[in-house]
């Protein structure tokens, strides 16, 4: 991840630095609505979700020199968003051993809640009257909230009864480290824009919730086992709307 933020920054360094921007001398709020798209890992366990963001364009309004200008700032005083959890179903016959089959075993994927701030440099470019591009590149720390996948516990099975597999819920607070890249383009008040979102956690749950599926094929066996922690990367696709005032 590092290496994205810093080429990241040499970009918008570069960019900045050659183009002629157009601000506005107050400054600007804005209000934003998120349609949500879970990337890689992330959307392998959550669904679409939604979110809200309210913060505050600071942009700066001299050149450094004849066409340089000095980026401006863009501070989001809160950052959310909500993700709904994928259903699964898990079959083992780890105890065929035995001939005792304890699947199937269907968890619930749970909610998962972001909430931090975002912070960075940023550039207003004008197109036409009215009608100008915001570009934006955000540190972005977050308190990362999730109920737990429910699931069963196979560890706990009792003398071959499936029925008393015990089936529990938990929750985890975790802090992950993001960094934002957006850009909008904003007319008349109106925004409509796009933003991605790398970086990661490590959901713990103090609980074994969470189903690990394996498969031997030496073996022949289906391994199903549970554990407390899972290390889930938060790479993100934001579709952006809004109004800025």
């Amino acid at each position: 991840m590092k290496k994205i933020v810093l080429l990241g920054l040499v970009f918008f360094s570069v960019f900045a630095s050659n183009i002629k921007a157009q601000t506005n001398n107050d400054g600007r709020n804005y209000v934003k609505l998120h349609i949500v798209q879970p990337l890689g890992d992330y959307k392998d366990s959550y669904k679409s979700g939604f979110g809200l963001d309210f913060g505050r364009m600071f942009p700066l309004n001299f050149d450094i020199a004849d066409g340089m200008v000095l980026p401006g700032l863009d501070i989001t005083f809160i950052d959310f968003t909500f993700d709904k959890g994928k259903d699964n179903v898990y079959y083992s016959d780890v105890y065929n051993i035995s001939k005792i089959n304890i699947g199937p075993a269907k968890t619930s994927g749970g909610v998962l809640m972001n909430l931090g701030v975002k912070l960075g440099p940023m550039v207003t470019v004008g197109i036409t009257d009215g009608l100008v591009a915001d570009f934006a590149i955000q540190y972005d720390p977050t308190i990362v909230f999730s109920v737990g996948r429910k699931g069963v516990n196979i560890n706990e099975w009792n003398n071959g009864d499936c029925s008393q597999l015990d089936t529990k819920k938990a929750s985890s607070i975790s802090f992950a480290h993001r960094v934002g890249f957006k850009g909008d383009i904003r007319y008349s008040g109106f925004i409509f824009g796009l933003e991605f979102i790398v970086g990661g956690t490590t959901l713990n749950y103090s609980n074994k919730i969470i189903p690990v599926y394996n498969y031997s094929e030496s073996q022949g066996v289906n391994d199903m086992r549970v554990k407390d922690e899972k290390d889930l990367g938060l790479g993100t696709l934001l579709l952006n709307i809004g109004y800025a005032f």
